[in-house]
């Protein structure tokens, strides 16, 4: 019998608050699952727009961080030259962090906040984090916004939840990976090399001009041959071009130019 959409919408609540408290009530599949009916039946459901209902301790000028889609692969790439009008696209593939998403925001170059995907203030947090700088270089961009990934070095998911919720006397045991400048005109490489450039650690970054390149690397990954140095779950694909990926845009969940392959 299908769930209401209370029902849906009180699953998906729980489910999401737990995740994030490092105490998962589901696999990922099966979330994915219930989003997915959500969205089949209300599409305006607030937890379909905002993780765990959408409030925010922001002052709503910081960029979105969105959440990959993910599932069949050739469906997406066949869509995406659809849409595009296009019988390639060049692609990269990066690894999919198991942690938490945090966003930066760096003005006359010193780091003045931070987020998670939820809106909630991560400062406190950011600036005990050895990986993540607290002041720019002074040749760099002054005014920047960074998106990545906070983790534990322990490969656990609770670890950067649980750092979040309490008050901590140093960042020992957390690491945070950049790899996205959301704010900037650059392409996925050029975006890479100018956050390696600032001093973030950056995620490899593989450049893919098939599909079927894609498709190896996932094989890969999931054998554990590539992207051990980090807690993953998966790996993203984005298409390369900054162009493109302006032409497509994004739902008001997921950017339409990246999937994720679990």
């Amino acid at each position: 019998m299908p769930l209401s959409t209370a029902c849906l919408r009180r699953r998906i609540r729980n489910a999401d608050a737990a995740y994030r408290q490092g105490t998962p009530l589901m696999a990922d599949a099966e979330f994915d699952s219930l989003v997915g009916q959500l969205r089949s039946v209300a599409p305006e459901a607030p937890e379909l727009h905002h993780p765990g209902g959408g409030t925010s301790d922001l002052d709503g000028t910081a960029t979105p961080m969105l959440s990959l889609d993910n599932g069949d692969f050739d469906g997406w790439y066949a869509n995406r030259l659809d849409d595009l009008g296009r019988t390639d696209l060049a692609l990269v593939v990066q690894p999919k962090i198991d942690g938490m998403a945090l966003g930066l925001r760096y003005a006359n170059h010193k780091l003045v906040a931070a987020w998670t995907r939820s809106g909630k203030s991560a400062l406190h947090v950011a600036k005990l984090i050895h990986t993540i700088p607290q002041e720019l270089p002074a040749d760099g961009p002054s005014d920047l916004e960074v998106n990545g990934e906070l983790y534990g070095l322990d490969f656990k998911q609770s670890t950067p939840a649980a750092a979040i919720r309490r008050k901590l006397p140093s960042g020992e045991g957390l690491a945070f990976l950049a790899y996205r400048l959301p704010t900037l005109d650059l392409d996925e490489v050029s975006s890479v090399a100018l956050l390696d450039r600032l001093g973030f650690s950056v995620p490899d970054t593989l450049i893919c001009s098939k599909p079927t390149e894609v498709t190896r690397l996932h094989a890969r990954w999931r054998a554990g041959d590539i992207f051990r140095s980090w807690p993953t779950d998966g790996i993203v694909v984005k298409l390369l071009s900054r162009t493109a990926q302006q032409q497509l845009g994004s739902t008001t969940m997921a950017p339409r130019w990246a999937h994720a392959l679990k």
